[in-house]
């Protein structure tokens, strides 16, 4: 906070010369004409500004947080004291004989919860994937900015004319309406979080200015449930609330929700004094699973069925492991690709690349080239975030290998791997 304080003190001296220096130059040119010397300091201010802003949105974060934090304490508190007083109430109604009570549930210690702040914890997760992604840009340096001046811009999602509020470092610009529409969508689909254009992370303070409270809660819960490794869910069926690591202790999570308890090795319901049930339905899929050669993401254990490509497997999570032993990507030595579906792919574009009577040495040709590509692709490696790495198809398939939406047109394709994927897709989900 000293820091930043610093730094915007700074930034204020900065932006005074400027503005002794751009008062200078009144009067000496040609009324309604800017010399170099004046745009110059005009882009300098616009910069400074943007920077301020920025400096503003953090300290903003952190004395929200701060708040957040309190507030959250003091609930937690009401809700451990309700808890204790409905226990006790059982109890004594026991005793009474009133009605029949499990001794052992009650004498069991009382949960404790960590009152660890969710926003807190994702706007610091936020800023360490802003850092990373900035460090793995090319040059190490970045700069994006909620726009101070509202210009009119087409706006880089609906299309539209629109003010300015929202510019990535990698130059697509927003509306006020499409940033937030980021931030509500990465609620509802994890594939989406973080928020992210080109692969570069929206600075978290964004959602100060875009988000209302209980919006800004919904995202930081997901974010954290995006962020968990092996997730628990409630076991009561009409519930499945997802279950946050500071409400899990001693092998049990108790749901945030409807307060049921979810025993962690069998994923049942709670069941003191009982062997775990076996959880039929669970074993089933995993049967089908097996029989169909699914994989199971080692982090967050969800399904995944390869259809096309190569055995690289970039999970909705974020983690990406080997579809044919499912360990993590790079750590086994099992093949690229299936050679079935190598040639299918190579086949596939072939037809598209040459005429259905072209020479037969020629695709024989283009099949091998694109087939080597292929196999190396992984050498080279995607990177998906970056525009050059795409080129526009109208021929061939035009659905989209992410969300399978079929576009009407036209589609992009990543000349390394070949993937297509529709222009949200590109920008926004692809990592």
């Amino acid at each position: 906070m000293e820091h930043d304080s610093n730094i915007e003190y700074a930034l204020q001296l900065y932006l005074e010369n400027l503005d002794e220096l751009e008062h200078q130059q009144k009067g000496k040119q040609m009324a309604g004409k800017l010399t170099d010397l004046e745009l110059a300091i005009t882009f300098m201010q616009n910069d400074l500004l943007a920077a301020q802003v920025s400096i503003q949105d953090h300290v903003l974060a952190v004395s929200t947080s701060t708040a957040i934090a309190t507030d959250q304490n003091i609930l937690m508190s009401i809700r451990q004291e309700e808890i204790i007083a409905q226990r006790d109430h059982q109890l004594a109604r026991g005793l009474d004989g009133d009605e029949h009570v499990n001794f052992d549930n009650v004498n069991e210690s009382e949960q404790e919860f960590d009152n660890t702040d969710a926003i807190s914890t994702v706007m610091g997760d936020l800023m360490e994937r802003m850092t990373l992604a900035s460090k793995e840009d090319d040059g190490g340096a970045s700069s994006c900015s909620a726009q101070t001046h509202r210009a009119v811009i087409q706006c880089g999602s609906c299309l539209e004319d629109k003010e300015a509020f929202y510019r990535s470092s990698c130059g697509h610009e927003y509306c006020h309406d499409c940033t937030r529409q980021l931030f509500l969508g990465a609620i509802k689909d994890e594939e989406l979080y973080p928020p992210r254009c080109c692969g570069r992370v929206i600075p978290p303070g964004i959602t100060l200015r875009i988000l209302a409270y209980h919006e800004l809660r919904a995202f930081s819960e997901r974010a954290i449930e995006y962020s968990s490794k092996d997730r628990v869910y409630c076991a009561e069926p009409t519930c499945s609330k997802f279950i946050p690591p500071f409400a899990v202790r001693d092998e049990h999570g108790t749901c945030p929700e409807c307060q049921q308890r979810t025993h962690l090795p069998c994923r049942a319901l709670a069941h003191p004094g009982v062997d775990c049930p076996l959880d039929n339905t669970l074993q089933n899929v995993l049967a089908m699973a097996n029989t169909e050669n699914w994989m199971r993401c080692f982090n967050c254990r969800t399904l995944v069925e390869l259809q096309h490509g190569c055995n690289h497997i970039t999970c909705r999570c974020g983690r990406e492991f080997c579809y044919i032993c499912g360990n993590v990507w790079r750590s086994c030595n099992c093949p690229l690709w299936h050679e079935n579906r190598l040639v299918e792919m190579a086949n596939e574009a072939v037809d598209e690349e040459v005429e259905p009577n072209a020479d037969a040495g020629v695709r024989q040709g283009l099949f091998n080239r694109i087939v080597e590509n292929l196999r190396r692709h992984e050498e080279v490696g995607c990177e998906h975030h970056r525009s050059s790495q795409w080129r526009w198809r109208n021929q061939g398939s035009l659905q989209c290998e992410v969300c399978d939406y079929v576009l009407p047109e036209y589609i992009f394709m990543c000349t390394n791997c070949r993937m297509r994927a529709c222009n949200r897709c590109k920008r926004h989900r692809l990592r």
